[in-house]
C-alpha cells in the first residue's frame, strides 16, 4: 500500500491562499489506483509530486463540496488518456453523483460517459473496484449526504470524510488497520459539522487502529500546529499518529515497522 498526499490544506482561507497545498490524496494497493477527493489543484500537485494520473482506475468523491471535487474532470480527461479511452470508475456521494436542491451534479454528462462505470453511494453500500471493496460510511457534516469510505483489500483503510464525531461513528470503521482523518481544528476549538483533535482522539481510542494519519488543516490548526496536535493524539491513545505534510508519500505498513524517516516523505 502507498499513500500520497497531494495537499493537506482543509477550510475556505488555507484552500484560497494556498498557503498548505489542496487536492486530495491517492491510494496505491492490489493494483488499483485511487484518487479520493480531487479538490482545487490535484492536477497540478500530481504533476509536481509524480503522481501519473493515467494510471488512475478510480475517482472517489466524499461530498459535493468544491474542496472536495473540483478538479474531477480534468481528472477523468486524464484516466481516460485525454477521453480517448473509455476507462476507470467514479463513485461518490448521492449530491456529488446525481445533484440535489442545494447542489449541482459536479460531473458533466459527457465526462459521465468517459467511465467505464459510475455510481452514487450512501452509507452502508459497496462498490467493487478490482479486488477493493469500497464501503460508504455515514458522516455528521453540513452537506447532509456527506459520506466517508472504507477500503477492504490486502490491508483496510478507514477514510472519514468531512464531518464531527457522533456516537456509535467508531462501528463503522471496525478493523481498519489505518485511517485517514480530516481534523480541521485544533482541541481548544470547536466548530460543528467538523472534527477537532479531541474528537479525532474520541474516534481512534475505539477504533484502535494500527495508524492515523490526519489532514484537512484548517487556519487554526496550522497555527496550533499540526505536528503537536498529532502528538497529543498519540499520547492519549497509545495509536501512532502523524500530520500529514504536502506532497507526503507514505507506505504505513514500512514507515510502522522500519520508521517514517526512511517510508514517508513530504513537505511542511
Amino acid at each position: 500500500m502507498k499513500i500520497t498526499f497531494l495537499g493537506t490544506a482543509g477550510g475556505r482561507i488555507l484552500i484560497m491562499t494556498q498557503m498548505r497545498a489542496s487536492g486530495g490524496w491517492i491510494l496505491e494497493m492490489d493494483g488499483e489506483t485511487i484518487h479520493v477527493d480531487p479538490g482545487p489543484g490535484a492536477l497540478v500537485r500530481a504533476k509536481q509530486y509524480g503522481v501519473d494520473l493515467r494510471k488512475l482506475t478510480a475517482i472517489a468523491i466524499s461530498h459535493a463540496h468544491p474542496d472536495h471535487y473540483t478538479d474531477t474532470e480534468i481528472i477523468i480527461e486524464s484516466m481516460t488518456n485525454g477521453t480517448r479511452k473509455k476507462r476507470g470508475i467514479l463513485l461518490g456521494n448521492e449530491h456529488a453523483i446525481k445533484g440535489g436542491s442545494d447542489y449541482r451534479q459536479v460531473v458533466s454528462p459527457f465526462h459521465l460517459r468517459l467511465l467505464e462505470k459510475y455510481r452514487a453511494l450512501e452509507p452502508g453500500k459497496m462498490m467493487k473496484v478490482g479486488s477493493i471493496e469500497i464501503t460508504a460510511t455515514p458522516t455528521k457534516h453540513r452537506e447532509e449526504k456527506g459520506i466517508g469510505f472504507v477500503f477492504r483489500g490486502s490491508k483496510t483503510l478507514g477514510y472519514a470524510g468531512d464531518g464531527e464525531y457522533f456516537a456509535g461513528m467508531e462501528r463503522h470503521f471496525e478493523g481498519c488497520d489505518y485511517l485517514i482523518l480530516n481534523v480541521l481544528r485544533p482541541r481548544s476549538a470547536n466548530w460543528p459539522g467538523h472534527m477537532n483533535t479531541a474528537q479525532a482522539k474520541e474516534l481512534i481510542s475505539k477504533v484502535r487502529p494500527k495508524l492515523v494519519m490526519i489532514q484537512h488543516f484548517g487556519m487554526l490548526m496550522v497555527k496550533a500546529g499540526p505536528e503537536k496536535e498529532a502528538k497529543w493524539i498519540e499520547e492519549q491513545t497509545g495509536v501512532r499518529t502523524i500530520a500529514a505534510t504536502d506532497g507526503m508519500n507514505i507506505d504505513p505498513e514500512k514507515a510502522l515497522a522500519y520508521g517514517l524517516g526512511k517510508w514517508a516523505s513530504g513537505k511542511k
